[in-house]
């Protein structure tokens, strides 16, 4: 029996669907190899679709400033090709190849690589790229601790200065929650399925934190360290701590932990 059958017929793929179809936005952990996400990504799609919904994809690894860019070829007016040929995601060209679909739109939710590259550099920023940056977001006090425990095992992390790779973490983090929001609010009929790289430089939760303090938002997290089946299989019995976890209000507000203050952003 096809695949989607399948979903429609078996009672616990209905109820992964149905937990799908209360969401406003679900976050999808993509890994190095774009095929290994296929399957699982177009799933979600298909399900998403079949709720009557208009669905779009957002790109956290597309800078928000090349959204003309994705207008055009909606509108048609550039061709796929032209289209790849200028974004600044050449590592997932095969898969947004694969996922230029006229029946999807495209959202690019990142932030400057230029920027973030002068953040961790500690370069002056200029009052252009000052005002950019995203504000009225509120870390939580573990933040920085958790993001220095992450930064300590990667050896190329390690590399730079914590503080000011902190900086450019939550500018890159933020970026992407402020244009999450933005987009619920400008297109409340839409569900949108947000990739987000599997590193250790962003976290769904924490963006999803963020998000949350804007605007009320349903939220679905999946983990992507597991299979799809295995996942649905763990929905109901592990969803505030297994591979799937809705997030339904903004975290509560709270200070700084005062052994690490937090780093200003524009600076």
């Amino acid at each position: 029996m096809p695949a989607a059958e399948t979903t429609q017929t078996n009672p616990e793929n209905e109820e992964w669907a149905s937990q799908l179809r209360v969401a406003d936005v679900i976050y999808f952990s993509l890994t190095k190899s774009w095929a290994a996400d296929e399957q699982p990504a177009w799933q979600i799609v298909e399900m998403m679709q079949r709720s009557g919904q208009r669905t779009a994809l957002g790109w956290t690894e597309v800078p928000s400033r090349q959204q003309p860019l994705l207008d055009q070829w909606q509108r048609q007016e550039i061709s796929a090709s032209q289209l790849l040929d200028q974004l600044a995601a050449p590592e997932r060209a095969e898969m947004l190849r694969h996922a230029l679909r006229p029946d999807l739109a495209q959202v690019a939710l990142g932030s400057s690589r230029e920027l973030l590259a002068k953040i961790r550099a500690g370069e002056v920023l200029s009052e252009e790229e000052r005002t950019s940056l995203p504000s009225g977001f509120r870390p939580r006090p573990e933040m920085f601790e958790n993001f220095v425990d992450r930064a300590q095992t990667s050896s190329l992390l390690r590399r730079y200065n914590l503080r000011r790779l902190y900086r450019a973490h939550l500018v890159a983090e933020q970026t992407i929650a402020q244009n999450v929001v933005r987009f619920i609010r400008d297109n409340s009929n839409a569900k949108l399925l947000v990739f987000v790289p599997d590193d250790l430089m962003i976290s769904p939760r924490e963006i999803a934190d963020f998000a949350a303090q804007k605007t009320p938002l349903r939220q679905l997290i999946l983990d992507r360290q597991h299979s799809l089946p295995e996942a649905r299989k763990r929905l109901l019995a592990h969803r505030r701590r297994g591979p799937f976890e809705i997030v339904n209000r903004a975290p509560g507000s709270g200070v700084h932990d005062r052994r690490f203050p937090p780093p200003r952003l524009g600076t």
